[in-house]
């Protein structure tokens, strides 16, 4: 094997492929709910991606921070706990 090898991930710097942002806001427009999990909200641009819509907002996550602050629901909890939860409640 030649070269080095590289994860499909976007590392910390790196610049987010122009195709998956494009995409990433024309769904975040549409969206009627946006759910953010086990973030702090800390790393831009993605970071800005719940504001952008005009939908109601929900954040999961075990420490709440300013950040948070304009969100419609924050829910301070382990993700698994709430999703467990709510998957209770659907069926």
């Amino acid at each position: 094997m030649a070269g080095k090898l590289r994860p499909n991930v976007v590392l910390f710097g790196e610049m987010l492929p122009e195709e998956s942002w494009s995409a990433s806001l024309s769904h975040i427009h549409k969206s009627d709910l946006v759910i953010v999990i086990g973030t702090s909200l800390e790393v831009y641009p993605a970071s800005q991606l719940p504001q952008m819509t005009a939908g109601k907002t929900v954040y999961i996550n075990t420490e709440t921070n300013g950040k948070n602050q304009d969100f419609s629901l924050v829910i301070q909890d382990k993700a698994g706990n709430v999703l467990a939860k709510v998957n209770e409640i659907i069926e």
